[in-house]
């Protein structure tokens, strides 16, 4: 299945799915019904809905994370074909990978399941409750939260939306307590042991990088992946990749310092240039107060471990703003926020339907890797490519440890 443009009728499908899914929510909220969806946003990520009849942002979603998430169950994993930097697709083919024994699991969850949890594992046996479980608060014993778990580097879990998201729409979501590792030297990174990347990356050390995704909007279903299919895939990125020796840089409040230790990384993928294979397009990072020149790969600051923070990111047509909230190594008490006009950054795979391909015609690249062949273009003329967030770990050969998310809404633009 090609990564390519898609149908006007195919994008407004997922948008219907998503409409009577939103429907649906709101009104089991209103009910009472699930427990523990729906309600007014917590302070800090949208404020009320608008009084009637006046136009604002609207709750249309949301999840505490009060009540245990639906079972699941994991299947032999299929090999989903997501395109040709999928687990068994044309690049790894190229290389004679042969995708190994694993298993799957996709579970609805929240009020009318407006959110899907996807989990991997390799470990025969294991319980999607080991990925992903609601637990106490570490830090309000009354409150409850989720801990998505990677046991093994091997393990993956996501948390997506059920469908795509509209043109115009506002995610918020708390994530704290992050345990993937610190990027100091010396040491193991978070990892129970030794750690190798393959069969993808046969004989690379995982343990040299191990981290986690805040919030991300990807340009396709989310789900575990190796980790080359992800960095195809993104659009706008609030990630942390613990890591050592280091290959980023840190604003420390006076310099940038080369560091890997606990960074948060606020990026655009450029899609004026190609990037690699491995690596997917170069970063349009945001540091410093300013958006970094193209591939300058820098983080806004760093994370401490035992600490909730607020991330939020909107897109209000083909415009995306991040916010990060909360309290930094080097920042104190900080919010960091962000706009980009994907349209004039050429921000990768940005259009969300058929008018804005239409307005996307100096981004288009009809050139194609090498190893995947013309099939593949990497930005077709008249591409598009709806909205999906992504939070979790989704890599399936990288990253070992946990993080908590809580107080996940959902928010749309209402006339």
């Amino acid at each position: 299945m090609r990564t390519a443009a898609v149908s006007a009728v195919a994008v407004l499908r997922p948008f219907a799915l998503l409409a009577l899914a939103l429907v649906a929510a709101a009104l089991l909220a209103r009910c009472g019904s699930g427990g523990n969806g729906g309600g007014a946003p917590p302070p800090g990520d949208g404020g009320p809905n608008p009084p009637p009849g006046a136009p604002g942002w609207a709750v249309a979603a949301a999840e505490r994370f009060e009540a245990a998430l639906p079972d699941g169950a994991f299947a032999p994993d299929p090999v989903p074909d997501d395109g040709p930097f999928s687990d068994g697709g044309a690049f790894f083919a190229s290389r004679n990978v042969t995708p190994p024994a694993a298993f799957r699991a996709s579970t609805p969850a929240g009020a009318g399941g407006w959110f899907t949890v996807e989990s991997y594992t390799r470990r025969a046996g294991a319980s999607t409750r080991e990925l992903a479980e609601v637990v106490q608060d570490p830090a309000d014993p009354s409150n409850h939260a989720l801990r998505i778990t990677s046991r093994a580097h091997t393990d993956a879990t996501v948390l997506r939306p059920s469908a795509p998201l509209p043109a115009r729409y506002r995610i918020s979501v708390r994530v704290g307590f992050p345990s993937f590792g610190d990027g100091v030297a010396g040491g193991l990174n978070g990892y129970d042991g030794p750690a190798d990347a393959g069969p993808w990356w046969p004989g690379e050390d995982a343990t040299r990088q191990n981290g986690f995704y805040w919030l991300t909007i990807l340009d396709r279903l989310p789900r575990p992946h190796v980790n080359t299919w992800i960095h195809h895939h993104r659009k706008v990125v609030v990630d942390s990749d613990n890591h050592y020796p280091p290959w980023m840089e840190i604003w420390d409040g006076s310099r940038f310092v080369g560091s890997g230790e606990h960074p948060v990384m606020l990026f655009a993928l450029d899609g004026t240039q190609p990037g690699t294979e491995r690596t997917g397009p170069p970063f349009l990072s945001f540091s410093n107060g300013a958006w970094q020149p193209s591939g300058a790969i820098r983080a806004v600051d760093a994370y401490l471990p035992d600490t909730w923070y607020r991330v939020t990111l909107e897109r209000d047509g083909p415009r995306y703003t991040v916010e990060v909230s909360g309290k930094f190594r080097y920042g104190g008490e900080q919010t960091y926020r962000a706009t980009v006009d994907a349209a004039a950054a050429c921000v990768f795979h940005y259009p969300v339907d058929a008018a804005e391909a239409a307005g996307a015609a100096r981004c288009v690249d009809e050139g194609a890797f090498a190893s995947v062949g013309p099939a593949y273009p990497r930005w077709p003329a008249g591409g598009a490519w709806p909205d999906w967030f992504m939070l979790g770990d989704p890599h399936v050969n990288y990253y070992e440890g946990s993080v908590l998310y809580d107080d996940l809404v959902l928010e749309t633009w209402r006339e």
